[in-house]
């Protein structure tokens, strides 16, 4: 099962594209795939066990750190 750090963005970058709000404790979305998807700054795990397809373009916002993240890959398959 893949782990991916997710990337830091700012909120300049985020703004005009839709922000999931994540909270802690709880992954964002979870199953349908084999790769899990882990805050940049304080490696929560927003996304587990998702398809790549779940996690392309999305931006999460940590519940726990506040960090702004988008998914690392920027290749298509």
């Amino acid at each position: 099962m893949p782990q991916f750090n997710m990337i830091l963005i700012t909120p300049e970058q985020a703004a005009g594209h839709d922000v999931l709000e994540h909270t802690a404790g709880t992954p964002l979305r979870e199953g349908g795939g084999d790769e899990t998807y882990r805050c940049g700054r304080c490696k929560t795990t927003l996304l587990v066990d998702v398809a790549h397809h779940d996690a392309h373009g999305v931006i999460v916002k940590c519940g726990k750190c506040g960090a702004l993240n988008t998914e690392p890959h920027h290749h298509h398959h």
